[in-house]
């Protein structure tokens, strides 16, 4: 094995609803109230979602034009100065997955190339250096970057030739089996990665 192709989501970060939540309360009490803050912050993340499954976000500047757009039409509902919410990029409320950054060493004590494939923005480097996890990983590749996203073929092709692998010599490891199926047809080594199971729970 030469090299590792990484999912975020699920394996690497976890969604921080606690961060979320958070966040609503402080925004609340500028007076918006609970629900309402809850409201136009889920509704910005969906927003957020939709982006990549359409893969409508192909670029850094059109992500930061995208969050800003966002961030506009929160604070008008919230009544708010946009520079309370422009700060708070998605990647604010995910949080390390247990055991990430040791999968992530051990990886790399092995000697292996590590490349993170995601279904994601732009940003996706981004994201994991704010969590401290950029600095193992050589490759970043995001879907809507790749303008193709798991489990087509091709995203895992594009992110194989850019890592400089073949997949018969690279480990694949993701939380959705579809994906997995994927790159296993591929000739990846590929397994589902659940993070519980990884440390014993």
């Amino acid at each position: 094995m030469r090299g590792a192709l990484l999912d975020r989501d699920g394996v690497l970060l976890l969604l921080d609803e606690e961060a979320l939540y958070k966040k609503a309360l402080e925004l609340a009490a500028y007076g918006a109230g609970l629900e309402r803050s809850l409201a136009v912050l889920a509704r910005g993340m969906r927003t957020l979602e939709e982006a990549v499954r359409s893969l409508a976000v192909r670029t850094l500047e059109e992500e930061e034009a995208l969050w800003r757009r966002l961030v506009a039409e929160a604070a008008e509902a919230l009544n708010l100065p946009q520079e309370r919410l422009l700060p708070w990029r998605y990647y604010r409320f995910m949080k390390r997955a247990p055991g990430a950054e040791a999968l992530l060493r051990a990886l790399k004590a092995r000697g292996l190339k590590i490349g993170v494939l995601s279904n994601t923005l732009p940003s996706l480097q981004e994201s994991l250096a704010h969590h401290g996890l950029a600095h193992y990983v050589e490759g970043f590749f995001a879907s809507t970057s790749l303008g193709v996203a798991k489990p087509n073929p091709e995203a895992f092709l594009l992110a194989l030739k850019a890592m400089g692998l073949k997949p018969e010599e690279t480990l694949y490891l993701d939380d959705d089996p579809e994906n997995v199926e994927a790159a296993r047809r591929l000739g990846l080594r590929a397994e589902v990665y659940a993070y519980q199971r990884a440390l014993g729970s």
